[in-house]
């Protein structure tokens, strides 16, 4: 189904309209309204975002020259006046008609998201909300098939703030031109939520990661990919044991054993029925999680040792990869595809996707080390330009470009989830 290409009229207000997938009734959304909803926006990001894929490493010679154009783009748009500001607080969806639809659509048209010839319609049509979708895509915001709050804040951003951001973005990828000199090495982009791993300067894989939330950030790093630990315990660092661990386990000891850890004390290990998690001594305990698909790190970990402790795993809490916003962790980076990973990297000591996938799927804890060590680059950048010029905008999650963005991704049961788990 093309969902541009539905016919809409407005509806009554309360009244559910069967050819609308994005209509509202009247009251609380049903579970088949809020499935109906999902599928809509599914199909309609399915549809829509091949287009905006990065055919190119973020740092290589064809990013600078993708980004200067871009950036030339925008800098026309400033001198022309830039594009006006939205006003309006309601959201707006399919069938709604407002002024403020007008000013979007000159924004939308400005930036190449809805051909000029729409502009001056006051109402949401099919074209807009494929317009609408093609922005939300542009600048990292979920596909939701209506202006959301996070849509508005990222309309209300101004053509002079863009251009800076390109500018100053366009800086960053410069002075990291030296990292594509390496034969192969792995980028992760944090803002974009994306790993790249480049062999000879071309992409051989890219995978969607979950980063740092903001309030314990994935650094900037370059480090060396030296060694992959198939089914690794996880040892709980200190601050994650005081901040989530120990509080975890003061509400609910049987946290403990659900999760499979052990502790261990000065005196050696300790049997977990005879702790006192209230007593002020629990904090000088250590927390070791057992191997297993249960933990933290999944069933693989990339070892790359740097002096903030981080480092890329598996996880498995595969469904935060769907979420378009991925600051979850406490700063290490998820890799969705961590096996096509581990595989790549192994790749030139004859290991095999299969020969990675049977180590995944063995259970026995093995590390390999690498024959020739990988450069690997934790880097934030967050405005970027396809080969096919399509600009692109991602939210300034650690606010190292401009204060205010805004990174939340709403309660959803899997987000709630993330929240109240323990992990690196």
């Amino acid at each position: 189904m093309l969902l541009g290409a539905i016919a809409i009229t407005p509806s009554s207000a309360g009244v559910l309209d069967p050819l609308n997938p994005f209509a509202s009734s009247a009251g609380p959304a049903t579970p088949e309204e809020r499935a109906r909803r999902e599928q809509a926006r599914t199909e309609l990001y399915d549809r829509l975002s091949p287009g905006y894929g990065m055919s190119v490493p973020f740092v290589s010679d064809g990013s600078v020259a993708a980004l200067q154009q871009g950036t030339e783009r925008y800098r026309q748009i400033v001198a022309s006046g830039g594009w006006p500001a939205v006003s309006g607080t309601v959201t707006l969806r399919l069938g709604d008609s407002s002024s403020d639809i007008v000013a979007i659509r000159r924004q939308l048209a400005m930036t190449g998201d809805l051909p000029s010839g729409g502009m001056a319609s006051p109402v949401f049509d099919g074209e807009f909300q494929e317009a609408l979708a093609r922005f939300q895509i542009r600048n990292g915001v979920r596909v939701s098939g209506f202006v959301d709050s996070r849509t508005l804040a990222a309309l209300n951003v101004s053509a002079q703030e863009r251009l800076q951001q390109l500018e100053t973005n366009l800086a960053r990828v410069r002075s990291m031109l030296k990292f594509n000199k390496a034969p192969r090495y792995v980028l992760v982009n944090v803002p974009a939520f994306t790993l790249q791993a480049v062999d000879r300067g071309t992409l051989a894989l890219t995978s969607n990661v979950v980063v740092g939330k903001p309030a314990r950030a994935t650094p900037a790093v370059s480090a060396q990919i030296v060694e992959v630990n198939f089914y690794p315990t996880w040892t709980v660092p200190e601050s994650i044991a005081h901040a989530d661990l120990i509080p975890k386990l003061r509400k609910d000891p049987s946290y403990f054993t659900n999760e499979h850890f052990s502790v261990v004390a000065k005196g050696g290990s300790l049997n977990p029925t005879s702790i006192d998690w209230n007593a002020p001594e629990v904090v000088n305990y250590r927390f070791v999680q057992d191997p297993g698909t249960f933990n933290a790190l999944g069933v693989v970990r990339i070892n790359m040792p740097n002096k903030h402790s981080v480092y890329m795993h598996d996880t498995p809490l595969k469904q935060l990869f769907s979420q378009s916003a991925r600051a979850f962790s406490s700063g290490c980076v998820r890799v969705q595809q961590v096996l096509d990973l581990v595989a790549w990297l192994l790749a030139p000591q004859g290991w095999t996707p299969e020969k990675v996938q049977a180590a995944a799927e063995d259970g026995k804890s093995i590390n390999v080390a690498l024959g020739k060590s990988v450069p690997v680059h934790f880097v934030y950048l967050t405005a970027f330009v396809s080969e096919n010029g399509m600009v692109q905008f991602r939210p300034d999650i650690y606010g190292r470009d401009a204060p205010g963005a805004d990174d939340s991704e709403g309660q959803s049961a899997v987000v709630a989830q993330q929240r109240s788990a323990v992990t690196p």
